[in-house]
């Protein structure tokens, strides 16, 4: 279980890196003339996560998969809303704590911490079962 945690990890890392360089670049260009951009990024987020749904679902670890769906779904909402408007300073923002997210669970699983903390959890929740047998 913990290897096929660690190759999963890896899949959603790779995956991951090229949507942030790309969510990055629209930010840093102006929000205004990449709003298609932005929302193709929401549709890759959300097939990203039905992508591992069921490999995290399996492995017992579906919030990663509802973070990296709520961030793409909360894109594509925010862009039908900006399409309608126009952009105000709170939209940058809010696009740019999104890209944050994203880039902070890239980086910790690129590190290893973040499989480190899950195979914690992981021996825990295996004590706990042993106790709970015994």
């Amino acid at each position: 279980m913990i290897e096929g945690l660690r190759r999963v990890l890896s899949e959603i890392q790779g995956s991951l890196s090229p949507i942030n360089v790309s969510m990055k670049k629209c930010i840093d260009e102006g929000l205004n003339m990449n709003l298609d951009d932005m929302d193709s990024l929401g549709d890759r987020l959300i097939l990203l996560a039905e992508c591992f749904r069921d490999p995290l679902k399996e492995l017992k670890h579906t919030i990663l998969v509802f973070t990296i769906m709520d961030a793409g779904l909360s894109v594509r909402h925010k862009v039908k809303e900006l399409k309608k408007r126009t952009l105000l300073a709170d939209d940058t923002v809010f696009f740019t704590e999104i890209y944050l997210v994203m880039k902070l669970i890239e980086d910790t699983i690129a590190s290893g911490e973040y499989f480190e903390e899950l195979a914690k959890i992981h021996e825990k929740r295996l004590s706990e079962d042993l106790h709970t047998r015994t």
